[in-house]
């Protein structure tokens, strides 16, 4: 905030400042002197307010603490006042009358003062001394007692008691300034990419969260996360230890660093900006080859081959984009992930936003039938979501609805799961009998298109979704701590040469070469009989 704003505000509330002060003292040319010096303080700090919202929540902090300092001020001067002698030089008067209520205001203000810093530093005490503190200075018990109930030695008590004493004292006298997530918790999502999802309830707290972030670019202690946060230890330590057994935070001696990479919405900016000149030629490109493919497209014999030429389209352009994907994996391969510590095989990350560039809202690349006779995939991009957003909930249930669709299947009763598929438009059912909504092709007829006609499309894509992918590994390996760097590679290929396609998408979208219906419609998703 500027200071000439900051005066303003003042000014239009200079009775509510004296008033403040009058509260405080009995006489008026000393509350005068503090609403002034009150005023000068909050003036000169005002450029350090980032947010104009928060002036008036800094404006009377800083009285509190001006108000404390002129009546530290007052009591010195008091017991300080001296009178000059020629005999003896200076002469210290001590006052003998009862406290004042400066004095005692001053008094109770130390005192309290004194307990939170206390409160403070017991908060940033580990685990074992802050129990073996509590139990001997607050609760009295004694050294064998609480030997006994944390079942350590007694020597190992002592030691406790001996390193919080010189932890404390140290604490005491020390500044500490909370960080940034102590007001900003910040926002941080997970990602997966593998077998089976195990992760998605890990970060259902904002805390866990704010410790991957604070914790991302250097490994702090405990006690440091605790300052950093604004989060005392007892309400740390099972946050800290949760996000460990998950794999999600790393322990290096007494340090903890996160440990899985974030791919950061700087990063996300960064690879867009660099690519955005990529995209109309390349839309075009891709559009004018699946154009041409229309009309063989349409001699194949499978269910959808009467769609119109925009829904047409819209399948291809999946196709093409899935098996693209898959082929750049096979020229520039993915690594095999790893076992992950809740279960389950793959890669994590995270995001330090919400979604706010997020292209895609799943891909299911081949979903088995229990049986074997069937298989579909399904991509939900962002730009389409208005039209196709399958499953919010029992993936199972509508992997089998969905393959039922496919076979035709007659069923005798429906539940939710089913009402959610035929509301959403992604299959329908007439008289107890389920059918798919979207393109449904033999396996002989599905490989001939995609390996034969679609080929030099989905290699033109793979192409270039290594050339953005590649790009993002650089942009994303050099904002990564050292530790996680092997990690890069791997996340910039899942996640930036998918969006290859979905921007793709988009921009055909945006120039009018592909048109959204105004009914849901189930665009991206194709089944196969074998």
């Amino acid at each position: 905030m500027d200071t000439k704003t900051a005066a303003r505000l003042i000014s239009e509330n200079l009775a509510s400042v004296y008033a403040y002060a009058a509260s405080r003292l009995y006489e008026q040319d000393k509350a005068e002197d503090l609403a002034s010096e009150i005023v000068c303080e909050a003036l000169g700090s005002a450029e350090n307010i980032r947010d104009d919202r928060a002036f008036w929540g800094f404006f009377w902090k800083t009285a509190e603490n001006t108000f404390r300092k002129f009546i530290r001020r007052e009591v010195l001067r008091k017991k300080a006042e001296t009178s000059y002698s020629e005999s003896s030089g200076f002469e210290m008067v001590i006052p003998s009358h009862e406290p004042t209520p400066e004095e005692d205001i001053s008094e109770r203000s130390e005192t309290e003062e004194q307990i939170y810093l206390i409160r403070r530093e017991l908060s940033l005490l580990t685990k074992a001394r802050r129990e073996v503190t509590v139990a001997y200075y607050i609760r009295g018990k004694s050294v064998s007692q609480i030997s006994d109930e944390l079942k350590i030695s007694a020597e190992m008590v002592k030691y406790h008691l001996m390193m919080a004493r010189k932890q404390l004292k140290e604490g005491y006298n020390m500044e500490r300034k909370l960080g940034k997530y102590s007001i900003d918790p910040g926002v941080f999502r997970i990602n997966f990419w593998g077998d089976w999802n195990h992760y998605n309830g890990i970060i259902d707290r904002k805390l866990r969260g704010s410790i991957l972030l604070a914790a991302y670019k250097d490994p702090l202690t405990a006690e440091e996360l605790s300052v950093e946060l604004g989060v005392a230890m007892p309400y740390l330590e099972e946050e800290i230890d949760a996000l460990e057994a998950a794999g999600l935070l790393y322990k290096n001696g007494k340090k903890y660093q996160t440990d899985l990479p974030i791919l950061t919405l700087d990063c996300q900016r960064e690879v867009e900006e660099k690519t955005k000149p990529l995209y109309p030629a390349f839309a075009k490109e891709i559009y004018d080859d699946l154009k041409a493919l229309l009309p063989e497209v349409r001699k194949l014999c499978f269910k959808g081959s009467d769609y119109d030429d925009n829904r047409l389209l819209f399948m291809l352009l999946n196709m093409a984009v899935v098996r693209g994907y898959y082929y750049s994996n096979y020229v520039s391969p993915v690594s095999g992930g790893r076992d992950l510590p809740l279960g389950g095989h793959g890669f994590i990350w995270g995001h330090d936003n919400d979604w706010v560039l997020q292209h895609f809202h799943g891909i299911e690349g081949i979903c088995n039938s229990e049986d074997g006779k069937t298989w579909f995939s399904a991509v939900n991009y962002t730009a389409i979501e208005k039209c196709q957003d399958f499953w919010r909930s029992e993936f199972v249930e509508g992997v089998k609805l969905i393959n039922a669709a496919i076979s035709e299947e007659t069923v005798s009763s429906g539940g939710d799961k089913l009402a959610e598929l035929i509301e959403g438009g992604i299959i329908s059912c007439q008289e107890g009998r389920l059918s798919a909504n979207f393109p449904v092709f033999t396996e002989e007829v599905y490989t001939h298109l995609v390996e034969k006609l679609l080929r030099p499309t989905f290699i033109k894509m793979s192409e270039k979704m290594i050339e953005v992918s590649d790009m993002g590994e650089k942009i994303l390996s050099a904002a990564a701590p050292a530790r996680l760097r092997p990690q890069c590679g791997d996340i910039a290929k899942i996640a930036f040469r998918l969006d290859v396609g979905a921007i793709t998408l988009e921009q055909m979208l945006a120039d009018g070469l592909l048109k959204l219906p105004d009914k849901m419609t189930p665009l991206c998703i194709f089944g196969v009989k074998k």
